[in-house]
């Protein structure tokens, strides 16, 4: 069964998001991080406002979505997500404006026929309900089989099997194996459609982190333990990063990440502020700039307890926890499950505490009520 999760309007509402979950093919101490991270991944899309469907078949899902009212689908796989803010939806909104079949990583395999990486690519539905909504074809070893043998750039993205771009050509080769799209893409090489190559924008902004190999998965790794690192040591910050929407109020106690300003219209005259993180980075750059304020070090994530440090004699308090409990930079090394578990004994001990008033900007139970794609 296809799950839906069907989130608010928002970027490009002509562009349906298929989430293909591969994690079954997984070894399970790979499987349990890339949950955590597709986790991530869903979060991001949910405040992007995209609509996900999510299922193990790749073909039942494009299947699915070109029967709706959509004209792209963004078909992601699990391992794959997106840095750099909004830097990959900005690309591919300006994508969409172009005439074209398929815009992915699409690999010169020599002896075997050319690859569309599962990791993301991008499919034009009126394109491939034209051809009658062909499979997207698996890999098979040892499968020979006669194609037209597309034209490509000398040029490379890095490796030799990275071309910048490919079009239809005008001989056949022998092939001896089958790559993952080997199917869409013939067809789309038969009819004459334009096939694009992800440029920079597309594939910069993006990370993989081929978990279907553990060799490969685990020199990814470095770079979300690096990530982790970095949030908590040495990123900063230095402005307000997310959109806010509170009825204009004036508290007495506001508690916040150090990481913006945004509150100060709410703050009463002789209110109380409370800066807490877990960066110390973070605490001391706010601390330069705002010294009359509290700051404390606290990782909610951990065994701190931000009520420590909280004056729960004044009833007119806003606690903040913006996205603590569903953050880029830890949701990877941190279980869905583990973060809810944070995230509610956190709400009971204040509930139980004193009637403060709860600001998030995106919580770890947001799944609750929508289908969680793993559970």
């Amino acid at each position: 069964m296809i799950n839906i999760l069907e989130f608010n309007p928002g970027w490009d509402r002509n562009i349906a998001v298929c989430f293909v979950d591969n994690t079954r093919q997984y070894q399970p101490e790979i499987r349990q991080l890339i949950k955590n991270q597709a986790d991530g991944v869903l979060s991001n899309l949910y405040k992007k406002g995209y609509t996900v469907f999510q299922w193990v078949d790749e073909d039942a899902l494009i299947n699915h979505v070109s029967t709706l009212e959509y004209d792209f689908a963004l078909v992601v796989s699990t391992g794959t997500e997106f840095i750099n803010g909004t830097a990959f939806f900005d690309a591919l909104s300006n994508l969409i404006t172009k005439d074209f079949f398929i815009a992915g990583h699409i690999l010169d395999r020599s002896d075997a026929y050319y690859e569309l990486h599962h990791q993301c690519y991008v499919i034009n539905l009126k394109h491939y309900k034209q051809l009658g909504n062909p499979k997207i074809g698996k890999q098979q070893l040892g499968a020979k089989h006669k194609q037209w043998m597309p034209w490509r750039s000398r040029e490379n993205w890095h490796d030799d099997f990275t071309p910048k771009w490919v079009s239809v050509g005008d001989d056949t080769k022998q092939y001896n194996h089958q790559c993952h799209g080997w199917n869409i893409l013939s067809k789309g090489f038969e009819e004459g459609y334009t096939m694009l190559v992800f440029d920079e924008e597309l594939r910069n902004n993006k990370k993989h982190f081929y978990p279907e190999s553990p060799d490969d998965f685990y020199k990814q790794l470095s770079w979300a333990y690096h990530r982790l690192n970095y949030c908590h040591d040495t990123y900063v910050h230095t402005a307000n990063t997310e959109t806010v929407d509170l009825p204009v109020k004036k508290y007495d106690q506001i508690v916040t990440p150090a990481s913006g300003v945004w509150f100060a219209e709410y703050l009463s005259d002789n209110g109380t502020v409370i800066m807490y993180d877990y960066n110390k980075s973070s605490l001391d750059y706010w601390q330069k700039q705002y010294p009359d304020y509290k700051f404390v070090k606290c990782d909610l994530l951990g065994n701190d307890n931000l009520l420590d440090y909280v004056d729960t004699s004044i009833g007119n308090t806003l606690i903040n926890l913006s996205n603590i409990f569903n953050y880029e930079g830890t949701t990877f090394f941190y279980s869905l499950e583990y973060r809810k578990f944070k995230e509610e004994k956190l709400l009971k001990a204040i509930n139980d505490k004193f009637d403060a008033e709860i600001y998030f900007s995106l919580k770890a139970s947001l799944f609750d009520t929508i289908p969680t794609w793993h559970l």
